[in-house]
């Protein structure tokens, strides 16, 4: 009785009972099943746990061999229930997607790869108005039909900030405007006026959110493909999404933000093209697999193979462009080598190595030891003589996950370095190594997948050696890992996006012809940062302020009227990217010094 109450009122009860009467299955293949199946936009396998337990405690599932069982009570219970899976959509199921025509479909029809590549970023997209129940698209249609047949510049900006309370700022009205150019909506007639583009005007006279849609997909990068995307086997988050965009973004070097993605979702779904299952997860409506197919678009393959004007810097100058081959970071490289190791089994010592070398490249420095009753390795935590010293034992599983293996040396294996924590670096873990593992106070368990992605990570957001302390703490489980660092990442990208929004939010006053200097106080900044999404304190703001400034980058200037812009965002962005180089240069140069070669 109390499981059939437990049933009714919760989700994936007795839906768990009927994946396990087909066969045993693990918690991971039912975390797969209630995603798949059930449309539950769960990312751990903490809500399975928890239902199981239930199951459990009633006798009506047993765990053994790393698999979860049925009992024959719970098939005697399971034939009793009524089970349920989400009911299709009966509008979307029904609707049928209405063709492009005219302008619409000369605009698709033109779409080849060439066209799909030179789509603008689409980096920061700012729509006026609320993006819930459709505002968004009333902002769009308003706006774009101030543009037919046309509207010069000064009376766009003051129609932007008639019309919406939150854009009342001459910045914010431009990023509204070059916003309204990105998706394609509108284009520039000449040097003081806008008109709507061709898709624009069809857009409007037809009503059809199918025509926006389009329109937008033909003008911004990751913008139908993103319904490709969702209707993968995973719940991707907006956050996993972000990451995801750099795959289409073949112009540019990193991936849009979170805000950026949601701008998009926010379209798909007002269109219906998307439905919001959480606060962060999406999923492709049938209207949008439909939709999707009817597109032209990039793959991640298509995206990926053309290399960046990067992988040029050092080619030979008599050698082709066309022929040569992107360059590979080396942080790619080790974390490729991890994971491919992590899986060999019978060659034990590649995994050794590569786990070394994937700590070194963190600033751990170290070295491979191996050897029957030695640790695989020892690496320092710091620089240093007296750095503390960590041993690295590392588990190779062909299978995926290491069992049978025995920690009882271990504290042996510490003893022969001086160090008193050891690593344990393995693909995954059996249940009750990892529980083993985990409760002694002297193992720091982490899986080689954390490990790689790191290492990834390290070129684009490095963290100082403080930061990784989590990686390393003995005290914190293998599933705490990841989320203990990730605050760390998202601080440095959320910092990089405040400093890149700060430097146009100065750009766009500067182009004010009625704000002479274009200079703005902190408080115009705050209030204009506000309106674009950012809810930063004064602190952080002036410190990013004071990064902008300072002499190696030099890109804003600071005096008693308040912050103004002395270049634009693409020369702030290449000062800074000429930091990274210049150190590169200085390294080569120093070790040309060391090794006393005369060039």
């Amino acid at each position: 009785m109390l499981i059939e109450a437990l049933h009714i009122n919760v989700r994936f009860v007795g839906e768990v009972m009927s994946a396990l009467a087909s066969e045993p299955r693990t918690y991971e293949q039912l975390l797969a099943v209630a995603r798949e199946e059930y449309d539950l936009p769960w990312d751990t396998t903490g809500p399975v746990h928890n239902r199981t337990a239930w199951l459990s405690v009633a006798g009506m599932v047993d765990l053994f061999n790393g698999h979860l069982h049925l009992t024959d009570a719970g098939r005697s219970v399971l034939a009793r229930l009524v089970l349920g899976r989400p009911e299709p959509d009966e509008a979307d199921m029904t609707k049928q997607l209405t063709p492009a025509v005219g302008a619409i479909a000369d605009l698709i029809d033109s779409l080849d790869e060439a066209k799909l590549r030179a789509r603008a970023d689409g980096a920061n997209l700012y729509i006026p108005g609320t993006s819930a129940n459709g505002g968004s698209l009333d902002a769009l249609h308003m706006l774009t039909e101030a543009a037919i047949p046309s509207i010069k510049d000064a009376d766009f900006i003051h129609f932007v900030q008639a019309n919406f309370p939150k854009a009342q700022t001459a910045a914010t009205a431009r990023t509204a405007r070059e916003a309204l150019k990105a998706l394609g909506l509108i284009q520039r007639t000449s040097s003081t006026t806008w008109s709507a583009t061709p898709g624009a005007v069809a857009w409007t006279e037809s009503g059809e959110t199918l025509d926006l849609a389009r329109t937008v997909h033909a003008s911004i990068a990751f913008f139908g493909e993103i319904l490709g995307e969702l209707d993968g086997a995973d719940r991707l988050t907006t956050g996993a999404l972000a990451e995801r965009s750099i795959q289409y973004l073949p112009n540019r070097q990193k991936a849009v933000s979170r805000s950026a993605v949601n701008t998009r979702l926010n379209l798909l779904e007002a269109c219906g093209l998307v439905s919001r299952l959480s606060q962060t997860v999406y999923r492709t409506t049938p209207l949008g697999l439909a939709f999707k197919d009817s597109l032209p678009c990039l793959s991640p393959e298509d995206a990926i193979s053309r290399p960046s004007t990067d992988s040029y810097a050092n080619h030979d100058p008599g050698s082709r462009p066309d022929t040569a081959q992107p360059a590979v970071a080396p942080g790619e490289e080790i974390a490729a080598e991890l994971n491919s190791a992590a899986r060999d089994s019978p060659n034990h010592k590649r995994l050794e190595k590569a786990a070394v070398a994937a700590l070194g490249y963190l600033g751990l420095p170290g070295e491979h030891v191996g050897g029957n009753g030695r640790p695989d390795g020892r690496v320092r935590f710091g620089i240093g003589a007296y750095s503390p010293v960590l041993a690295v034992e590392a588990k190779a599983s062909a299978v995926g996950r290491v069992v049978d293996q025995s920690l009882f040396g271990l504290p042996e294996h510490r003893a022969q370095i001086g160090a008193q924590v050891t690593l344990l670096i393995g693909p995954g873990f059996e249940r009750r190594m990892l529980r083993e593992a985990d409760d002694d106070p002297a193992i720091a368990v982490i899986e080689t997948e954390l490990l790689a992605e790191i290492v990834r990570r390290q070129e684009h957001t490095p963290l100082t050696l403080g930061q990784l302390a989590p990686l390393v703490d003995p005290s914190l489980r293998a599933t705490q890992r990841r989320d203990a660092l990730l605050g760390y990442w998202q601080a440095q990208e959320t910092r990089s996006q405040l400093e890149y929004t700060l430097v146009d939010i100065l750009n766009a006053e500067a182009e004010d012809p009625f704000e002479e200097g274009g200079w703005l106080d902190l408080t115009s900044i705050r209030r204009e940062l506000r309106t674009r999404g950012y809810r930063v304190g004064e602190d952080e703001v002036e410190e990013a302020l004071a990064f902008l400034a300072w002499g190696r980058i030099d890109v804003v200037q600071r005096s008693d009227r308040g912050y103004r812009c002395t270049a634009s965002v693409h020369t702030a962005g290449l000062r800074i990217r000429a930091l990274g180089r210049q150190w590169s240069t200085a390294s080569a140069h120093h070790h040309q010094v060391i090794s006393g070669d005369p060039r």
